[in-house]
């Protein structure tokens, strides 16, 4: 008696932000979204490779918001790691690489600041027996390669049961084979070109670095034509 108990939220105060280049424009609002409706101010960084949607993205808020509420710092990944090691954030956030992540829960760890991690993933597809193996192929290409693949949930490797394995990859190839890779403006464009060199260099890797029990059904080579030169 004479006595209660309760909870305060309160504003943590400055959130440092790190957003990649797959979604600039949506990852920057998933990200800002919530920090300032919970009453904080934000400082974020976009990719090297993607900063001009997220820096428009700020002019238009700054319209709007208090100065000095939402700020964009530009940068390489020297300018994200001076941002999450900075003494004046007391969460910081980041989505990234299972690497990247690494580093900031490390350097974050340092001053005991809250971290938000949000990490890629090779989740599998898994396809069994009774499965509807045409269906299935036709999905799984098509949630492999939206966004050009640069996905954190893209049907990136498949588990198939032994009774329709060898269907099931005849069907994949033959996805592939009719998918139409070419310029981002052509409407019948299936995958564009991906983000950089970086990232060409990337997924040419997994080619190049294929092991001698995997077998080659589809592709495999860089896109010829008007994409010969990029990426």
């Amino acid at each position: 008696p004479g006595h209660t108990s309760f909870v305060r939220r309160e504003p943590i105060g400055v959130v440092g932000q790190v957003t990649p280049w797959n979604y600039p424009l949506m990852m920057a609002i998933w990200k800002i979204a919530p920090a300032l409706a919970a009453g904080n101010t934000v400082v974020l960084k976009p990719s090297d490779t993607t900063p001009a949607s997220t820096v428009l993205l700020a002019q238009v808020a700054a319209q709007v918001l208090p100065r000095g509420v939402l700020n964009v710092v530009c940068g390489d990944r020297e300018s994200g790691a001076a941002l999450v090691a900075h003494p004046t954030p007391q969460l910081v956030a980041i989505t990234g690489s299972v690497r990247a992540g690494m580093q900031v829960a490390e350097a974050a760890s340092r001053a005991v600041k809250r971290v938000h991690l949000e990490l890629g993933g090779k989740a599998p597809v898994i396809v069994f027996e009774d499965a509807d193996v045409g269906a299935a192929a036709e999905a799984i290409a098509a949630a492999g390669y939206f966004n050009a693949g640069q996905d954190c949930t893209a049907a990136t490797r498949v588990l198939a049961a032994p009774g329709v394995h060898d269907e099931f990859v005849a069907a994949l190839a033959e996805q592939a084979v009719g998918t139409k890779v070419g310029s981002p403006f052509a409407e019948d464009s299936a995958v564009g070109p991906v983000n950089s060199a970086r990232q060409l260099a990337h997924v040419s890797g997994f080619v190049d670095r294929l092991p001698d029990h995997a077998q080659l059904v589809a592709g495999g080579g860089r896109a010829g034509g008007e994409l010969a030169e990029g990426f």
